[in-house]
């Protein structure tokens, strides 16, 4: 490992070791070049308020003429004009562009001479917003004739309120300090360099960055020569050392600890480049992985899902008897010898009429079918019941198996003498086999999202490693905030798969009944909550209230305090820690239900909203690193232990959560799993 790298320093660092043979002679005949500037585009290009041209952009531009003797003349004025005396008007020679592939189909790019990072920014008092899909229903603020303004004329899945374009990024960052946008997307360095200018300090960067572009020169169509000069005198300031130099003066404070530090900061640079170009080669693979593995499980969920509409249908068939085409009557005498069927039968059997009449039907039985249905005909014979229904399972002529529903009866001649039994029958294999299908599919989907999660923890732990890794090594804050950003994702992706596990845990683990202290438990699900977010439970305003002769509950525990984290930690994720009061009610009603009550002062929770919490990734106006699976694990644990979960509350008056579950004893947890 330690080779490939030492090679490609020596390859990056080469032209500085042959600076003065890198350089121009300046022989070159003069030339005169027209350059256009956004004359308010902080620290890269703008005109000050003494009238003179500075800038990143501007200073690179005036090297690179210095070393092919061009006479740079510099013309400032709105974006979206100077682009146009460009594209359009064809008076400028050159300007400082963001690359797309639609703007190279209108003029030609240089070699990338820069990175520029574009976030969102908010106010610091308004909810924060995380990424593109959060823009939804915002007033958004960008600049026109930008990079950003190309990309959302591309898009159509975004439901913006209002899109506002404005003649600057510092208008756009202007329109979100006055309240006139909610949020505004511009380049990170810029901003910054605004904000530290101007002292704005109720502005925030709300999220990781949504675009990271390359900034190259361009020039014309037609200009293909002027673009190999370009290229050149580019090549030419990097070898010399001059565009180090302007960086620093610009895009980095820290020039005079540069100058001391120039050499180690090179090879700290490329251990840094490589460990990102591989922690994003982890997360690109990733990425891949986690994409495959949600299209296999929304396939398995969508055949889970049919083979349950099928499973209802086939059900509600079985119970209309009015269907008579697939009914069959089976009479049978009192030795249990068949003595008339329905051809269907015959056909599902596989046995001829002649074959069938005068067998006794137990020989076509299992052996639990058989002694199940002389057990029926017995309490029948002894008039104990009137009917009994059952299923049985037959042995057909190919060998394989047949399930029927039975419904069994008294046969009567005219005499009203007993003389034998009638059973109307009724095929329902598709039926059986569509429930063993289902608990299989259930089994390999629980075993699917268990290995998915424990598969992916390796890369995970892995890409953490090197994060840690690249911020020991580097002082330059704005690497180290890079790995923080990377670091903060992938921490957000581990808990995502957590999640993904517990949801196969609630689905698929077994019901453990057990009797256990309900005071107890909930102060242990609060300590946990309170924990998770580094809060103090002692500030917390929470009541409890027993009304019940018996503070033990008998379910299953590790069920219950799942269930109780996702509800409490719910109500203080929506409002504040410490400001919050709760209180939780428990009572036991009819000793067979209990009854658990989760009352808070919140903002509540709108009316229309109220059927979507209990969605998986729904996350509402939620602003923290959750996925939104809170409400949904907590459904899915009440309906495992046949329980309910409602919601009862007005927008703005508080929340109330309702959960019921029935007393569940040992013998219960058979039913359940």
């Amino acid at each position: 490992m330690k080779l490939p790298i030492i090679i490609t320093y020596i390859l990056l660092t080469l032209p500085s070791f042959s600076n003065g043979q890198a350089k121009s002679n300046n022989t070159l005949p003069e030339k005169s070049i027209n350059y256009g500037i956004d004359k308010s585009y902080e620290p890269y290009e703008y005109l000050n308020n003494k009238g003179e041209f500075q800038g990143f952009n501007i200073d690179v531009i005036r090297a690179i003429g210095t070393e092919l003797n061009w006479n740079v003349k510099i013309y400032a004025d709105r974006w979206s004009i100077i682009r146009n005396r460009l594209e359009v008007e064809n008076e400028l020679d050159i300007a400082a562009y963001f690359k797309t592939s639609d703007r190279e189909k209108k003029i030609l790019f240089s070699k990338p001479f820069s990175l520029v990072y574009y976030s969102i920014f908010t106010r610091s008092d308004k909810n924060p917003v995380e990424d593109l899909f959060s823009l939804s229903g915002k007033k958004v603020a960008i600049q026109e004739a930008s990079i950003i303004e190309e990309y959302f004329d591309q898009i159509g899945f975004l439901d913006l309120k209002e899109l506002k374009t404005y003649a600057s990024e510092s208008d756009a960052i202007d329109a979100v300090v006055k309240g006139e946008a909610d949020c505004a997307i511009t380049s990170f360095m810029t901003t910054n360099y605004k904000m530290e200018s101007e002292n704005i300090t109720n502005v925030q960067s709300s999220s990781d960055p949504v675009f990271i572009t390359e900034y190259c020169f361009v020039a014309n169509k037609k200009d293909s020569l002027l673009l190999d000069s370009l290229n050149w005198g580019l090549r030419l300031i990097k070898a010399s050392g001059e565009y180090d130099r302007i960086y620093q003066k610009w895009l980095s404070p820290n020039v005079s600890w540069w100058g001391k530090n120039k050499e180690l900061v090179n090879i700290i640079s490329l251990v840094i480049l490589v460990l990102i170009l591989l922690a994003m080669l982890y997360i690109y693979s990733l990425q891949k992985l986690i994409q495959k593995k949600s299209i296999l499980i929304e396939k398995e969920i969508e055949i889970r899902n049919k083979a349950e509409l099928e499973l209802i249908e086939s059900e509600n068939l079985r119970k209309k008897i009015e269907d008579f085409t697939s009914v069959m009557l089976i009479e049978t005498d009192l030795e249990n010898h068949i003595v008339r069927a329905s051809s269907l039968f015959y056909s599902i059997i596989g046995f001829k009429e002649e074959e069938i009449l005068g067998v006794n039907i137990h020989q076509l039985m299992s052996i639990e079918s058989s002694k199940k249905d002389k057990e029926i005909k017995n309490l029948i014979l002894n008039k104990e019941v009137v009917f009994l229904d059952a299923e049985y399972e037959f042995k057909t002529n190919t060998s394989t198996t047949s399930f029927f529903a039975s419904s069994t009866s008294l046969q009567y001649d005219k005499n009203k003498r007993i003389v034998g039994y009638k059973q109307f029958m009724q095929d329902i294999t598709p039926l059986m086999q569509a429930n063993l299908n289902l608990k299989d599919m259930n089994a390999e989907l629980s075993n699917f999202m268990y290995k998915t999660s424990h598969d992916v923890r390796g890369p995970i732990a892995n890409v953490l490693g090197l994060v840690s890794l690249g911020q020991m090594t580097t002082d330059n804050l704005e690497v180290v905030n890079y790995f923080k950003l990377i670091n903060k994702s992938i921490q957000k992706l581990e808990r995502i798969f957590n999640d993904f596990k517990e949801v196969s845990f609630i689905l698929h683990g077994d019901v453990n009944i057990t009797t256990f202290d309900f005071e107890e438990l909930i102060n242990e699900v609060m300590e946990s909550v309170f924990l998770k977010r580094n809060k103090d439970l002692k500030r917390a305003q929470i009541e409890i209230e027993i009304l019940s002769d018996s503070n033990f509950i008998s379910s299953d525990r590790a069920l219950i305090k799942r269930l109780f984290f996702q509800v409490i930690e719910n109500v203080f994720e929506h409002n504040n820690y410490y400001d919050t009061k709760l209180s939780i009610t428990f009572e036991k009603e009819n000793s067979s239900i209990y009854r658990f009550c989760f009352n808070d002062n919140g903002v509540g929770i709108p009316e229309e909203m109220q059927k979507k919490v209990f969605e998986v990734f729904f996350k509402g106006k939620r602003s923290d690193v959750n996925i939104g699976m809170g409400l949904y694990m907590a459904k899915k644990v009440v309906f495992r232990l046949n329980g309910e979960l409602n919601i009862l509350n007005k927008e703005d008056k508080g929340t109330l959560i309702e959960v019921v579950i029935p007393v569940n004893s040992y013998s219960d947890a058979v039913s359940l799993n």
